[in-house]
């Protein structure tokens, strides 16, 4: 009994020995806390007060650079240092100098870092003779035109005859060194416009298959050096010395074309006799032999 009495009497002044320490480890804890205030509130002032002196000596600095920039571009865009003053031509055969020097003219006095170089290449485009162009400043006062001109591929009878490249665009009227070259009738056009593409189907497909039929065994010596659009889908090939007409219609004229291989295969490339052979109907080719015989002519199943 007297144990129980004892130990709980014990425990009740351990407990308040917990309490006298708690009481003791933050009975100051004010000086402490106020001095790490203090010392803090110091620190934080003088941090901000470098803070504002880096802030202000970048503001400087940004100043400095504005002014020394605007004046530096008004100076490269505005002295006469700088005005363009010589261009260089390059790549030019049908278009003589004095034509390029001419569309030039302009340009000159202006200053070489304010000219739109991109503008200058669309001006110089409107030559239809021209393809492409490529312009590099010279500094401080010069530039170099580099023009890239079109190859005249085939001709085209139009309100008259004129040049096209491979494209299809028309170049300029025909001229007597290229009476070589294919020539394309039946084409109906509402406006001409030279330097611009031709807007009719199957005439750059066209361009491009008698270039690989002339390239078989069966044209080598009788080339084909035109083609009629006859309609809006048939191409009428015609060869040079024997007037064979071959048909294509432009829808199926890579068809067509392996057609005529296996037909030429057949006949092994003898086109003696030959009056026309049809390559625009589908599944089938006709071949007629003899333009007095008033027949339809040999069809071949394909």
């Amino acid at each position: 009994m007297n144990y129980i009495l004892n130990k709980t009497k014990e425990s009740r002044l351990n407990w308040g020995k917990v309490h006298s320490r708690q009481r003791k480890r933050y009975k100051f804890p004010g000086k402490t806390l106020k001095g790490r205030k203090i010392k803090s509130r110091h620190m934080g002032w003088r941090d901000r007060a470098k803070t504002w002196l880096e802030g202000i000596a970048k503001l400087v600095l940004v100043a400095v650079m504005s002014y020394s920039a605007f004046h530096g571009y008004r100076f490269v865009t505005t002295a006469p240092q700088f005005a363009l003053a010589q261009i260089q031509f390059s790549g030019n055969n049908k278009v003589n100098l004095a034509t390029l020097q001419g569309m030039a003219l302009p340009l000159l006095g202006h200053n070489i870092f304010q000219l739109d170089l991109e503008a200058v290449t669309e001006r110089f485009k409107e030559n239809p003779w021209i393809e492409n162009v490529s312009v590099v400043r010279l500094l401080p006062r010069g530039l170099r035109i580099q023009v890239q001109e079109r190859t005249p591929f085939a001709r085209i009878q139009l309100d008259q005859t004129y040049l096209m490249d491979h494209y299809g665009v028309l170049i300029v009227p025909d001229r007597p060194p290229h009476r070589d070259l294919p020539l394309i009738t039946g084409v109906k056009v509402k406006k001409v416009e030279l330097g611009n593409e031709i807007p009719v189907d199957g005439i750059v497909p066209g361009l491009q298959v008698m270039h690989f039929m002339n390239q078989l065994d069966a044209f080598k010596n009788d080339r084909i050096q035109k083609f009629h659009m006859s309609s809006p889908r048939k191409l009428v090939f015609t060869t040079q010395r024997r007037g064979i007409d071959i048909y294509l219609a432009v829808d199926r004229i890579q068809e067509g074309f392996e057609n005529l291989k296996i037909i030429l295969d057949v006949m092994d490339s003898n086109l003696s006799g030959i009056h026309y052979i049809d390559l625009s109907f589908k599944d089938k080719v006709v071949v007629k032999q003899n333009r007095k015989e008033p027949g339809r002519g040999i069809i071949h199943r394909i």
